[in-house]
């Protein structure tokens, strides 16, 4: 007969087990480099011990470093995609010279030179920002920076259109700033704290477009157009420099998997498992990090609309740029070395628009966060400000043009539409990080593939719209349309929740 004092039941073992893992942690804490708590950051989980951020004093979370070093790394990135952003369309002003050198007359290439850009950036974040999911954002940083200043000086030095095109496509290939800006600021930022970062890193790419041109007009005049593609690569150097210096990994989900593989190299435990680890393979994984911002794009209604949305907005950017030279040249008769001037009331509009999305970003999440009840909708009000704001600047800047009123008229109705455009853009991509979290890079480059199809194709509209409607009839066509979609948020600050809530995905940062 066999005592019962004599069998150990399975949940002594397992009791065991769990003990004997948790003294050889604290016996590498004692010994190792690693953060004083690591044992409140670890939970026990039957045999497993999962490991996560412990507390506020935990500074391998990003979200505890310093507000100068957070601050630090925004503007930086924030500075990157402002340079990028002035690559885009620097070369607008000057490209009848690149024609006349190049001994180029099919005046195609005037366009085509800017909107070949706009097609490399689409490819371009499909692969960084899910790429950045699964190795983290450090490398890719880096390595995209190092790629964007070889091709911006393969542009400065090409030798005839053909090269000076093909350059142009692998400079907008290698932008990475667009989609993993604004998922940095998720990984500094809690939810309550990103307004005004959020607020930075989105004038960026809005207000580069508006002084590139001012730039390239001086610049080109002063010194030839290579110069333009010359300071772009002189930025981008002392950018990546700054890099090397201060940038460090911010993704969660890769600084927890190195802290939980350096645990299990000091304890030889097999148990230990990150937070965010899961049973694919690294092929698995790999596939499934590819298809994603394409497959969230088509499955996530929230995120498709969203995207349409700023597809439009991002059309009207650009439709307006390249064509307010024009308006002001025929219309106001400016010449060409003041006309870049006529750009200043859409770049301070952009900047309002910026001082009223750091007020308002935060301010209902705030609220709300006392409750408890912070979600991601709450970054929407201002979105139906803008969509106001947004027509009405259109129907202004239209029927003062098309009846000659004094310049400064249409110039402060472009300030109304820039204020309209920051209100729509920026508010958007907060909204997209804190929905999808931990794969909010891949959600911003989806949304960057309808925004960058509406900056190439809604521009070409532009010049025929106005033949056939005049200034201002086709002005009102392009604001009605926008009206079309005031309720898109109002839609998703009542149902976004409903529609987040059956999507089976996890997100949660």
């Amino acid at each position: 007969m066999i005592e019962n004092t004599d069998i150990t039941s399975d949940e002594d073992v397992i009791q065991a087990r769990e003990v004997n893992a948790i003294n050889k942690l604290e016996k590498v804490d004692s010994r190792s480099n690693l953060s004083k708590n690591v044992i409140s950051e670890c939970e026990v989980t039957g045999q497993e011990i999962i490991v996560d951020f412990g507390d506020e004093s935990d500074l391998s979370n990003p979200q505890n470093w310093s507000p100068r070093l957070k601050w630090s790394l925004v503007v930086m990135v924030s500075t990157l995609d402002l340079a990028v952003t002035l690559a885009t369309i620097i070369c607008a002003p000057v490209a009848p010279q690149i024609l006349a050198e190049f001994n180029q007359e099919n005046t195609f290439y005037i366009t085509f030179i800017v909107s070949i850009w706009e097609l490399g950036e689409i490819l371009g974040p499909l692969i960084v920002a899910p790429l950045s999911e699964l190795y983290g954002r450090f490398y890719f940083y880096h390595t995209g920076t190092i790629l964007f200043i070889i091709f911006s000086a393969a542009c400065a030095l090409s030798t005839n259109i053909q090269s000076l095109v093909a350059f142009r496509f692998l400079n907008g290939m290698a932008v990475v700033s667009t989609a993993l800006n604004p998922s940095m600021v998720g990984d500094l930022f809690r939810v309550e704290q990103r307004g005004s970062a959020m607020a930075i890193v989105g004038l960026a790419p809005l207000l580069g477009p508006v002084i590139g041109p001012i730039i390239g007009g001086y610049l080109g005049n002063a010194l030839g157009w290579r110069w333009c593609f010359w300071l772009i690569t002189i930025l981008c150097g002392f950018l990546e420099i700054c890099f090397l210096v201060f940038l460090r990994e911010t993704y969660a989900v890769q600084i927890l998997k190195r802290k939980t593989k350096q645990l299990r190299k000091e304890t030889n435990n097999s148990n230990i498992r990150s937070k965010y680890e899961t049973e694919h393979t690294a092929m698995q994984l790999f596939k499934d990090a590819c298809i994603r911002p394409l497959a969230l794009l088509l499955t996530s209604p929230i995120l498709f609309l969203m995207s349409l949305y700023v597809c439009v907005v991002y059309g009207y950017l650009y439709l307006v740029l390249t064509t307010l030279t024009t308006v002001f040249e025929t219309v106001y008769n400016f010449s060409s070395s003041i006309v870049g001037l006529s750009f200043l009331g859409l770049g301070f509009g952009c900047v309002i628009g910026v001082f009223l999305c750091r007020v308002t970003l935060d301010l209902w999440v705030r609220r709300q966060s006392q409750c408890g009840q912070t979600q991601p909708e709450q970054r929407l009000p201002p979105v139906v400000f803008g969509g106001f704001i947004l027509p009405f600047g259109l129907f202004m800047y239209g029927w003062t043009a098309e009846f000659q009123v004094q310049y400064m008229a249409p110039i402060i109705a472009t300030g109304i539409l820039g204020v309209g455009l920051v209100s729509t853009m920026i508010p958007v991509r907060s909204y997209l990080v804190d929905a999808f979290g931990i794969y909010s890079a891949s959600a911003i480059a989806a949304c960057a593939v309808l925004r960058n199809l509406g900056g190439t194709f809604v521009p070409l509209a532009g010049p025929p719209l106005y033949d056939q409607l005049g200034l201002g009839w086709g002005n009102s066509v392009l604001g009605f349309i926008a009206l079309a979609f005031i309720p898109a948020p109002l839609l998703l600050m009542k149902y976004g929740r409903t529609l987040r809530s059956r999507d089976n995905r996890k997100f949660d940062a």
